[in-house]
């Protein structure tokens, strides 16, 4: 039986705080839980509002590849929590789930409230003490917690073990504001900087690219950026480009960006075309029908898609169906900078993995253990963040009970 006179504190109510608290209160521990604002979990609640990606039917082996140079560490770390056992968990909770044609899975209301509310009536009901508008500010001199209450008190606590879940730094208004930067650093905890990841690009688009575009998706298009292809949607703005299909090849357009200054990455409006069909299909148009409004019927370019590319194309290569088949197939945008990292769906870099030991405690901070987002470590949408930061949880959780244990036979 574990000691209930004392607490385990997790710091942040976001999904992998909620998930550890649930793991560590079946496991028997008492659990005090301190977040900053009213109410937990709003980035969370933010991203169900358009249909809760939980995460994604894929193969674990095809799943683990989502976390790019951190693949063999989540392998480890999918297999202490599936995509099955989450949703068993939201089964558990009274909340079907489903799995839709792209392979990602939704909760079957689709929205992320009831969700969270049968969530956190079952974490009550486990005895979680939950104490909102509390926000961690450091650390005392003997390394107790100092929390701010919700009437601007100082408050120190004195767990076995601590967790510190507090998130990235984007939509910091939600409570993902990385002021646990400043904290670790002078812990000495190595931190790689805090950047914009699963977000849109900017561009300098020419005056000939009419406003109307602006706001409107390119639908079933590939995106390519050097050797890396997806499928997907892409969405116009005026400062740029934004859209799944951009989130996908974020982590490379960003590294090429932060060498270079500025990459390319090109649209291919017509996919299931090769580019000599689409020049035989060109040269073949009969000339009494204008290009444009034979773009659009033969062709079924959208009105968009067609005014995007008249406007990255000159008159001689609109006129050559071989330059124009060209451009149709890979139709080239610059990219140059990053949108800002507080409009950013998740962030990459932050606490280096070998700035803990295997069970993600911290090793300047014993007793300290971190997971979700401050890590370093990022993956695109579709279910593979969300499931990052469940999976992790899981595995923090256990370390967190392997720590206590041993602390308990050292006395």
């Amino acid at each position: 039986m574990n000691d209930t006179s004392r607490f385990i504190a997790i710091i942040g109510g976001g999904p992998a705080g909620l998930m550890a608290a649930h793991k560590l209160l079946e496991m028997g521990y008492r659990v005090h839980l301190y977040d900053a604002k009213p109410s937990v979990a709003r980035k969370f609640q933010l991203a169900g509002r358009g249909g809760l990606n939980l995460t994604h039917s894929e193969p674990l082996d095809v799943f683990a590849t989502r976390y790019y140079e951190n693949e063999a560490r989540f392998t480890t770390l999918l297999k202490k929590f599936t995509p099955n056992d989450l949703r068993d968990f939201c089964h558990v909770l009274g909340q079907d789930t489903f799995i839709g044609s792209s392979g990602r899975v939704f909760p079957t209301k689709f929205k992320a409230t009831e969700l969270l509310r049968a969530w956190l009536s079952d974490l009550s009901i486990k005895g979680l003490k939950l104490f909102t508008r509390h926000k961690w500010i450091g650390f005392d001199q003997q390394k107790n917690l100092l929390i701010e209450d919700a009437e601007n008190q100082i408050i120190t606590i004195s767990p076995q073990a601590t967790l510190l879940a507090l998130g990235g730094a984007s939509w910091g208004k939600l409570g993902s504001d990385a002021a646990w930067v400043p904290t670790l650093t002078k812990e000495e905890v190595n931190i790689e900087p805090l950047e914009a990841a699963n977000c849109g690009y900017e561009t300098r688009w020419p005056q000939s690219v009419p406003e109307s575009c602006f706001g409107s998706p390119l639908k079933n298009i590939t995106l390519t950026h050097a050797d890396k292809t997806t499928k997907g949607e892409i969405m116009l703005s005026s400062y740029g480009l934004e859209g799944g299909a951009v989130y996908a090849l974020s982590k490379s357009i960003r590294e090429a960006i932060n060498k270079d200054l500025s990459t390319t990455v090109l649209i291919d409006l017509k996919p299931k075309h090769s580019k000599e069909r689409l020049t035989k299909i060109l040269e073949e148009r009969e000339k009494h029908l204008p290009l444009g409004k034979f773009l659009k019927q033969e062709l079924r370019l959208s009105s968009f898609s067609l005014s995007l590319l008249k406007a990255l194309t000159s008159k001689e290569e609109f006129n050559c169906p071989k330059a124009l088949s060209e451009k149709i197939k890979s139709l080239p945008v610059n990219l140059y900078k990053a949108r800002p990292i507080d409009r950013a769906i998740s962030t990459a870099g932050g606490i280096k993995f070998d700035a803990c030991t295997d069970d993600l405690m911290l090793k300047r901070l014993p007793g300290i253990f971190v997971a979700g987002e401050m890590l370093d470590w990022e993956a695109p949408t579709g279910g593979y963040l969300l499931q990052g930061c469940f999976s992790m949880a899981v595995h923090v959780a256990q370390g967190v009970d392997h720590y206590l244990r041993e602390q308990s036979q050292e006395i």
